[in-house]
C-alpha cells in the first residue's frame, strides 16, 4: 500500500519480508497533514501480522503529530499481541524520541535490517 498525493509530503511503502512480519517504509515529512495516513497504514497492518516494523530513516521531519501516531501504535500493537520496531537511524527521528522520551518507551532500531532480524 502506498500513500502518496502532491499535497501531502508523505510515502508509506509496505512490504513482507518473513511470514508474519510487516514493514512500513515511511519516506518524507510527518507532520499534522500525513500523520492521518501513516495512522491508516498502520492500523491496517497491525490486524494481520506477528512484528510490525516502521522504518522512519528516510523521514525528514517528525512532527508531535507524527510521534502521537507512534504511541497509538505501541498501545494498539500491545493490545493486539503485535511487536512494535521502530527504524530511527536520523537526527531527524531520534532527536524528537529522545526529547519526548519515546526513546525509554518505543523499541527502536539502528537499521531495517537490525529491526527485522531481531529475536521475537
Amino acid at each position: 500500500m502506498t500513500e502518496n498525493s502532491s499535497a501531502l509530503p508523505i510515502e508509506v511503502v509496505v512490504d513482507r519480508p518473513a511470514e508474519g512480519v510487516v514493514v512500513a517504509t515511511v519516506s518524507g515529512e510527518v507532520d499534522m497533514l500525513t500523520a492521518p495516513s501513516l495512522r491508516a497504514v498502520v492500523a491496517a497492518e497491525l490486524d494481520d501480522c506477528k512484528v510490525l516494523v516502521i522504518d522512519l530513516s528516510a523521514v525528514g521531519f517528525l512532527g508531535s503529530a507524527g510521534l502521537a501516531v507512534l504511541v497509538e501504535a505501541s498501545h494498539e500493537a500491545q493490545r493486539q499481541q503485535v511487536e512494535l520496531r521502530l527504524v530511527a537511524s536520523g537526527r531527524s527521528v531520534r532527536r524528537p524520541l529522545e526529547i519526548t522520551g519515546l526513546t525509554e518507551v518505543l523499541t527502536t532500531f539502528p537499521s531495517r535490517d537490525d529491526a527485522v532480524g531481531a529475536p521475537g
